[in-house]
């Protein structure tokens, strides 16, 4: 295609309006490949602006010896659509696609930040009975188990050997499963 080759060109020269008409032209393609994308915070503004970064980045690259531009800007663009999902899914992003900006949070007054709750005993007979049938060093187990003291507390304050605690932690996790499960 004779105008597709001039506007290459022209976008390989720096023409910003080139570049949005190559880009139309390949519109089609580009709304066949982001239906089968998604991604949370993406809306169509979004899309549109990585095609026609993608566009401009193969119109750079094209060359008519290698084949069609077409094809060149499809594959670019699907795998470019697919890098972004890879990127947006990845584990320690996963949390922000979850989140909703404060603004839109449902907040009756002032936010609580997390603290430390108190250590009670539990009310009901089959707890009481567990930790009934608890010696002390197993206790003191079941203290760290659930973040109440430190190890190294135990350890250092409590007069407990390492070895003993750990012993410990494992008995009394053993219990514990017995008694819930």
């Amino acid at each position: 295609m004779i105008n597709e080759e001039k506007l290459i060109k022209k976008v390989r020269a720096g023409d910003d309006q080139a570049l949005e008409k190559l880009f139309h032209l390949y519109e089609p393609l580009v709304n066949s490949i982001v239906k089968q994308f998604y991604l949370h915070h993406y809306d169509r503004k979004d899309w549109d602006q990585e095609a026609m970064i993608v566009c401009y980045e193969a119109a750079l690259v094209f060359s008519p010896q290698k084949g069609k531009f077409s094809s060149l800007y499809k594959t670019k663009l699907f795998n470019h659509a697919r890098t972004l999902v890879r990127y947006n899914m990845a584990r320690r992003r996963q949390i922000y696609s979850q989140s909703i900006p404060l603004e839109k949070a449902d907040i009756q007054g002032s936010v609580n930040e997390p603290c430390r709750s108190e250590l009670s005993i539990p009310v009901d007979e089959t707890y009481n009975n567990f930790v009934n049938s608890l010696s002390h060093v197993e206790l003191i187990a079941l203290l760290t188990i659930i973040g109440e003291i430190s190890t190294e507390y135990a350890i250092d304050h409590l007069n407990i050997e390492a070895m003993k605690l750990i012993r410990a932690r494992a008995r009394t996790l053993q219990k514990m499963r017995k008694v819930l499960f």
